[in-house]
């Protein structure tokens, strides 16, 4: 019964600068690049207002989520607390939710790198047809638009999403190795775009408010660009969902989730500046509906050449790539972990017995992304999977009261400090966001899925127990080694420098805004 256990059981081998770029990476990407910026055509410098109350609203979340993925180190993450500390049926409409969630911004993130890919190829001298505007599969069978349009839309976006589908498929070593290498390369791309356009930046951009742009009015308005900016830092949990192949998971976990807010705000705050600085002011309402705002920024702006090519390559081969691992591997766990328990086709229960990876879960993960990137649309499916993860994150808060209040002994290597108070107001003020940023259009996408994970559990799952070998499995991975006094200090030195390094990152993307109101 042990040897079946191993056999189907996931390999420790993220450590905390793989959990740092899984988590990261997961956050900065498509909607930093499209719909996050698209708010600076909205709301222009007072972005960093949105910026700062998301950063805000994800403290706490972080904060909960590395306890419990301290304390649980598993696969399926929320859905794995959910279960013990609330019950079955919301374990697997979290589970649901999620998962779609995840799937949809990776198919949204290779739809975002068509759009700068094309761009790339344009800077460096093709002639492809650019067009802002979203085509679904149906559009092109309707005759709504242009074939080579909609080619050159769709087919670097599924080929992308094939690309790391095979990357994950080959397990989550290679998933680490190649995450580190596509977020550190986007990280130097960027620092050297940064280099290549300073001078060009006009801080008027940032302190002069543009005609019809500013703080939204009416509390709606706010409330969706605050959750499209919300949306830029969704993700983070991603890296708890993959517990089970995460090295010292007890320090590693809450280090990464307290580490990686400030990366993303920093990076945040760093593009916001550069597109408010770089767009000439009558300009900056067309941000809102252009579908590569950066590069369409930077035409407006007349910079053309290498620093265009830079920018594309950094956000193409870098932001884009780096999103994109954990959007297929975090949600393959829970279709992984859901099969395992049974309520799911036992099919997508199985591990490569080489790269040891769910890679059966991995290839329907590729599958229903191509879809996705078939229905064309990046802002429906922004606030969809937006309102999709919003619920799965308030299943996620309650999770944790709940398993504060049933297993008060549970061992806690770290500890959320004013969890209980986090929890509350974080339940509170996602429920109110998620009532007032509805979309009337994706919100019917929304209800139709909860109510087929509703009908899916009641038909299908609702009287089957969880099978005694997805308990051995459980066991195994729960039964976590601590590291020896030599590795320790290693972990503490390592964690000492990219907690300095974030926390310098984040402070100096802030002074950068506060230094041009100053001057």
């Amino acid at each position: 019964m042990e040897n079946n256990a191993k056999a189907q059981s996931l390999n420790r081998s993220l450590g905390l600068s793989e959990c740092v770029t899984i988590t990261a990476g997961a956050v900065i990407g498509v909607g930093l690049f499209t719909v996050g910026s698209q708010i600076v055509g909205l709301m222009g410098a007072t972005v960093i207002v949105a910026s700062l109350i998301s950063f805000v609203l994800v403290l706490f979340p972080c904060a909960m989520y590395g306890e419990m993925g301290a304390a649980l180190p598993l696969a399926g993450g929320t859905y794995s607390f959910a279960k013990r500390a609330i019950n079955y049926p919301v374990a697997v409409f979290e589970s649901w939710n999620y998962t779609l969630a995840q799937i949809g911004i990776g198919a949204s993130e290779s739809m975002a790198f068509s759009n700068y890919f094309v761009r790339l190829l344009n800077a460096l001298g093709c002639n492809i047809p650019v067009d802002d505007n979203d085509y679904s599969v149906i559009d092109l069978f309707a005759g709504n638009c242009d074939i080579s349009v909609f080619m050159w839309k769709a087919l670097p976006a599924i080929g992308l999403f094939i690309l790391f589908t095979v990357i994950s498929y080959r397990g989550v070593e290679m998933n680490g190795k190649t995450q580190n290498f596509f977020m550190f390369f986007f990280w130097a791309c960027s620092l050297v775009w940064f280099a290549t356009v300073i001078s060009k930046a006009d801080f008027s951009g940032v302190t002069e408010m543009v005609a019809g742009v500013g703080i939204p009015h009416g509390v709606n308005a706010f409330a969706q660009a605050v959750l499209l900016v919300l949306w830029c830092f969704f993700g983070f949990e991603t890296i708890v969902g993959m517990g089970s192949e995460v090295k010292f998971p007890q320090l590693t976990i809450p280090r990464a989730l307290l580490i990686s807010p400030f990366c993303v705000l920093a990076v945040n705050l760093l593009f916001q500046w550069f597109l408010c600085a770089l767009t000439p002011a009558e300009n900056i309402p067309g941000l809102y509906e252009a579908a590569a705002p950066y590069a369409s920024a930077m035409e407006y702006a007349g910079i053309v050449g290498l620093p265009l090519v830079i920018l594309c390559l950094g956000i193409t081969l870098g932001g884009d790539f780096s999103t994109m691992n954990p959007c297929i591997a975090g949600p393959a766990r829970y279709i992984y972990i859901m099969a395992e328990d049974g309520n799911f086709p036992k099919y997508f229960g199985k591990v490569h017995a080489k790269f040891k990876s769910p890679h059966r879960a991995v290839v329907l993960c590729g599958v229903l992304g191509v879809f996705f990137i078939l229905s064309g649309s990046i802002k429906i499916v922004a606030m969809m999977c937006a309102y999709n993860q919003i619920q799965s994150y308030i299943i996620g808060y309650i999770s944790f009261l709940m398993l504060r209040k049933k297993e008060p002994d549970l061992h806690r290597p770290w500890k959320c400090p004013a969890g209980t108070f986090g929890a509350w107001f974080s339940i509170v003020t996602f429920g109110i966001l998620l009532i007032l940023a509805y979309d009337p259009v994706a919100i019917w996408y929304n209800i139709i899925w909860d109510i087929l994970a509703i009908l899916y559990f009641v038909v299908f799952v609702r009287k089957r127990p969880i099978p005694q070998e997805a308990l051995d499995v459980e066991a195994l991975a729960l039964a976590t080694a601590d590291p020896t006094t030599e590795e320790k200090a290693k972990l503490d030195s390592q964690y000492k420098r990219w907690r300095i390094g974030a926390y310098c990152f984040a402070i100096a993307a802030v002074l950068l805004f506060v230094i041009s109101w100053i001057i």
